[in-house]
């Protein structure tokens, strides 16, 4: 069992007046004639509870470490699938693996980090978040080499029944009151749908099962997709390979980095210099105000979004004529690849320092329409002429349809045959109408589209702790959202999109690689996100009470803060902004 979180039990003791022995001592009547009995004990008791999180990657391990500062007995278990945290950033290792988004934007707000690069790398990442598990001694919640198979909600315990397997492959169950989703959407690798893929007998590499003992010196190499991880993996590679193909199967832009006004020169990336960092780790104030200028200029980049708005017209003329400078007059590839009938933003803008350079190099050629097929020695192009090469890389995404990758099942229903057939349906990316206690971090529907995801982050573990409080200390046994409340946010949804550059007739893991398929985004900017998100409307929800009446929290007529030593009273203020009982200075009484 991991351990439990603050145990609120070893409060000091609770006067006779307020315990549960009062009613027998004071002959006080505690059962009515439909047979509802008052709860004796104080009110704001905090009932113990266990919490399953699939996941230790960015998700995980924030949420570990603001459910440890601001939960009460809870039992928290973190299962993750790989040898180690991390989740994308330990998966994925291939050649320039970094960050699109300015590193002092990708940290969680309570753990500031001093980067090495403006645009730091996949490794540089992983240390980051491998440092907050051991800083904050998250590991002993974590479970390692676990992955979860099964997920089936128990009705009548309020509870849910986990499906383990092991590094052993043995399989077992964790049964818990709450179970949250952390595994995101870029985790679930997959290869192209090309015929004779496997019948190739050179090396085969996914970006995302990169391996990095293979030697691509003087190989012929062939890259399929122009996505995030070939734009980063392309000119990285170059530099090693005798000649490289790159499959570019649909128009994109290829555009400076995030905040690119800050970034190196071109809008590249660039190493701190040893004074700078010295500055940023003695200086708080001046870090922070550095990093809002950055996060600020990121956040203005939504307004890109609105179609036919002049910013939208504007970064479209831009990243047009930067494209065709970085391409240097080759108008061949210009004309195939540079967007002509979605804005910048249909898809997310990929930055590829370099990418589009790498493109004209006298090694590379490119494929603006798709393969016929791949052969045991290389690949037939569209035109019928066949070509050697002795690795094969498969730029080409992940499963972006949100369909859980195991059973979570509710009253006999499977959410994965309910997705599969109504399209994903969430409650602000948190929450699953008619499937209780489940919580997502980061879900359909989630700002993902601007700026960095660990803030978004952020803000949902602070609104699935607030619930799982409003749990603990009312007597909820389950929640969901209503479906009349998400079947509205999806109206309002569907007619806000129509608005943005995202409906547009592009290519996108955003709509599961169709160009004119359905789309789950947040509807607005991010500090509209984390304007809503601030507090939970409850009122969108449907509660499950451990008791027939929903007021038996209410208890006993006393508060915990009575007995806690907490100011009992604070709604006047509080002294010196400590919320405790101080020895009042009675001289005062003198004046």
């Amino acid at each position: 069992m991991s351990p439990f979180i603050k145990n609120s039990n070893a409060r000091p003791a609770i006067p006779l007046v307020a315990s549960p022995d009062a009613p027998t001592l004071f002959n006080w009547k505690s059962t009515d004639d439909n047979g509802y009995q008052i709860h004796e004990q104080v009110m704001g008791t905090k009932r113990q509870m266990k919490i399953v999180i699939l996941g230790a990657g960015a998700s995980g391990i924030n949420f570990l470490k603001l459910a440890q500062d601001q939960l009460e007995d809870v039992e928290l278990v973190c299962l993750e699938k790989n040898p180690e945290v991390g989740g994308t950033w330990y998966e994925n290792t291939y050649p320039g693996v970094a960050c699109d988004i300015p590193s002092v934007s990708y940290q969680f707000t309570w753990e500031p980090y001093i980067w090495p690069e403006y645009y730091s790398s996949g490794a540089e990442i992983q240390k980051y978040l491998r440092g907050i598990v051991d800083k904050y001694e998250l590991m002993q919640y974590i479970r390692l080499k676990h992955t979860i198979t099964g997920a089936e909600w128990v009705e009548e315990d309020g509870k849910w029944r986990v499906t383990v397997t092991g590094p052993d492959g043995q399989t077992v169950e964790e049964i818990c009151d709450i179970f949250i989703n952390g595994g995101g959407v870029l985790n679930k690798f997959r290869y192209p749908n090309i015929e004779g893929l496997e019948s190739f007998k050179g090396k085969l590499m996914h970006t995302a099962r990169w391996d990095n003992s293979y030697d691509l010196k003087d190989k012929k190499v062939a890259v399929i997709g122009a996505g995030s991880s070939a734009a980063q993996v392309v000119p990285n590679i170059l530099p090693l390979v005798k000649e490289l193909h790159n499959f570019i199967r649909s128009p994109t832009y290829i555009t400076a980095g995030f905040a690119q006004r800050f970034a190196g020169p071109d809008g590249g990336n660039f190493e701190y210099s040893d004074k700078q960092k010295k500055l940023l780790s003695e200086d708080s104030d001046a870090y922070l105000e550095y990093r809002k200028m950055i996060e600020s200029e990121i956040g203005q980049r939504f307004r890109f979004l609105m179609n036919d708005g002049p910013e939208a017209a504007e970064a479209r003329k831009h990243s047009n004529a930067e494209m065709r400078r970085k391409l240097k007059g080759n108008d061949v590839i210009a004309d195939a690849i540079i967007p002509k009938n979605f804005n910048v933003g249909c898809r997310r803008p990929t930055p590829g320092e370099g990418y589009l350079e790498a493109l004209v190099d006298p090694k590379t050629t490119v494929h603006t329409k798709q393969m016929k097929c791949i052969t045991e020695t290389g690949f037939v192009s569209h035109d019928g002429s066949a070509h050697d090469v002795e690795v094969v890389v498969c730029a080409t995404g992940f499963d972006t349809s949100w369909i859980p990758r195991f059973p979570v099942t509710v009253k006999g229903t499977d959410l994965r045959d309910t997705w599969t057939k109504q399209g994903p349906r969430t409650y602000l990316g948190v929450s699953v109408p008619d499937v209780p206690n489940y919580f997502l971090s980061v879900g359909p529907y989630a700002p993902l589209a601007v700026g960095s995801l660990l803030p978004v982050i952020e803000v949902y573990a602070n609104y699935i702790i607030t619930a799982i409080t409003k749990m603990q200390t009312e007597n909820i046994k389950a929640m969901a959202p209503k479906q009349k409340a998400v079947q509205a946010f999806k109206a309002h949804h569907d007619l806000y999109v129509t608005r943005t550059a995202w409906s547009g007739p592009c290519s996108s893991w955003f709509k599961k690689g169709d160009p004119y398929g359905s789309l789950t985004m947040y509807p607005g900017s991010r500090v509209h996100f984390f304007q809503l998100m601030k507090t939970p409307r409850y009122e969108d929800y449907e509660f499950d009470y451990l008791s027939t009446n929903q007021w038996a929290f209410l208890g006993n007529g006393f508060h915990v803060r009575e007995f806690d030593g907490r100011d009992t009273t604070y709604w006047m203020g509080l002294l010196g902004g400590q919320d405790k009982q101080l020895d009042f200075n009675e001289e005062i009484l003198c004046i």
